[in-house]
């Protein structure tokens, strides 16, 4: 009998020993333990200047993986983004969304980015910040993991000869402080003193504007010199619009003219019951300063803007599609069921458009 008893008890204790031994088959993934990856190239602080004989030589981005507790996940998204110093990355130029840990695009590809995005004067060193974004999964922002931000001086070209005078001019006016610095943009892509950009109105003020040529009152100022004329006198009047609203400017700094059109977006496609037959109304926001709409798709929803409920001016996707809009582009299309937020930003010289899987 005892010798029964003991076997049991030998039995039982080489059970309970392994059942402490257990493998975790369930692994808890923890983010704080997570190692972020590193942008290796180009390295911070060093100058990547672009020339038009070498339009068709790659500059390459190389970083690292990110390193997770768990294994076997899924492949990390990485997404190289791109934006002027102390913008916090507000507004990122995505350049490209891969599972790869490299990225090549050609300088003439990356200098026509970097102009007519940003607005880069060419042939003048540029401070231009890049960072890696990773994430598992893109709607739980809890696996979103950034890089360290490498600074990088950015020389941009311009190809040909260009008239005298700035890319950009700044839109001071009555409904955001006078403030030159921190004033909406407009620019000249083809570096021939004509410029265009969007600036929205809202309510309440004089609805009074400037143009000037740098981010203060001490340069070149055009102010009103008639109907659709422009002066460069100091003592000149306030430029004006008719009222509240979505204005796209337009000023030729050779002949001093100018001109307005009202243009408000909204979001027309396929979606709901509307059938391309309704104008979705799109809300200011003042943070960000873009237009929004939060609204449900389903797969296969098609869309665009246009403006003024009418069709002259619409926009839709590039060819090939790069995150920029163009004039009678092609239909945005949903890919999966679900509410989603669409951003149309028109602040830079090129407008562009975000989604957001909410």
């Amino acid at each position: 009998m005892k010798k029964i008893t003991l076997l049991l008890i030998v039995i039982f204790g080489i059970g309970w020993v392994y059942s402490c031994k257990k493998v975790n088959n369930n692994p808890v993934l923890d983010m704080s333990r997570t190692v972020a990856p590193v942008l290796q190239q180009p390295a911070g602080s060093s100058d990547l200047v672009l020339t038009e004989d070498k339009a068709d030589s790659l500059v390459n981005f190389v970083w690292t993986s990110t390193q997770y507790n768990v294994g076997d996940l899924q492949n990390a998204t990485y997404i190289l983004q791109a934006d002027l110093p102390d913008s916090n990355f507000t507004h990122p130029l995505e350049l490209v969304s891969t599972t790869d840990l490299t990225y090549e695009i050609t300088q003439g590809s990356i200098n026509k980015k970097f102009t007519n995005i940003f607005g880069l004067v060419p042939d003048v060193p540029h401070g231009v910040e890049f960072r890696v974004l990773s994430y598992i999964n893109q709607k739980n922002t809890d696996t979103w993991v950034y890089s360290g931000v490498n600074a990088v001086s950015v020389t941009t070209y311009k190809g040909t000869e260009p008239p005298s005078g700035p890319d950009t001019l700044w839109v001071p006016g009555d409904y955001q402080g006078w403030d030159p610095a921190a004033a909406p943009n407009v620019y000249s892509v083809d570096h021939d003193g004509k410029y265009k950009g969007y600036v929205y109105f809202p309510d309440g003020g004089s609805f009074e504007f400037k143009f000037t040529s740098a981010p203060d009152w001490n340069h070149t100022n055009f102010g009103y010199g008639g109907e659709g004329i422009l002066v460069t006198d100091d003592g000149a009047g306030n430029l004006k619009v008719p009222g509240t609203g979505n204005y796209l400017l337009s000023i030729d700094t050779l002949a001093l003219t100018w001109g307005q059109e009202l243009q408000n977006f909204a979001l027309i496609g396929s979606f709901g019951d509307c059938d391309w037959g309704c104008d979705e109304p799109l809300t200011w926001d003042v943070d960000n300063q873009w237009w929004t709409i939060t609204m449900s798709f389903k797969a296969g929803d098609e869309f665009k803007w246009r403006a003024n409920g009418d069709w002259p001016v619409n926009l839709g996707d590039n060819d090939p599609p790069d995150g920029t809009l163009v004039q009678d582009g092609a239909n945005i299309v949903i890919d999966t069921d679900g509410s989603y937020t669409i951003n149309l930003i028109l602040s830079g010289s090129v407008p562009r458009y975000e989604i957001i899987q909410n």
